[in-house]
């Protein structure tokens, strides 16, 4: 599968990149005028959409619907390199008697369904985690 996006630059702090008639935008600012997303940000966002889809899909066809996801997702940029050196993700997830253990079974095969993490956990320390809720 190859991947192709348009990228333009817009004034001197924002970018455009469009794929398939979405924009995501850029932003290098800072504090209230901030627009977008940084790229930092962005790399770290990846990770969290990436993971959404494959952990839904998987709990969708191992019969625990997804109620509600949400995460938390945090990433460290070592500024002496510049690199992400380190990023993290803890998911909460509610689904009729979904376990701990099911749960815990359920992201690992995640995990190794997801490009992005797989992309990422070669060059960054990752850590990522699951707690269950019942409604």
């Amino acid at each position: 599968m190859d991947i192709e996006l348009e990228f333009e630059r817009v004034d001197e702090v924002l970018g455009v990149a469009r794929s398939r008639g979405v924009e995501l935008i850029f932003d290098t600012g800072h504090g209230i005028d901030k627009q977008g997303l940084w790229p930092m940000e962005v790399l770290v966002a990846s990770l969290g959409g990436c993971l959404n889809l494959d952990l839904g899909a998987a709990m969708e066809l191992s019969g625990y619907p997804v109620e509600k996801l949400t995460m938390t997702l945090r990433g460290h940029r070592d500024d002496d390199i510049p690199c992400i050196d380190a990023a993290s993700c803890h998911i909460d997830v509610w689904s009729a008697s979904l376990s701990q253990q099911a749960a815990e079974e359920l992201l690992s095969y995640a995990l190794g369904r997801s490009t992005v993490y797989n992309t990422l956990t070669r060059a960054v320390k990752l850590d990522v985690t699951i707690t269950a809720h019942s409604s």
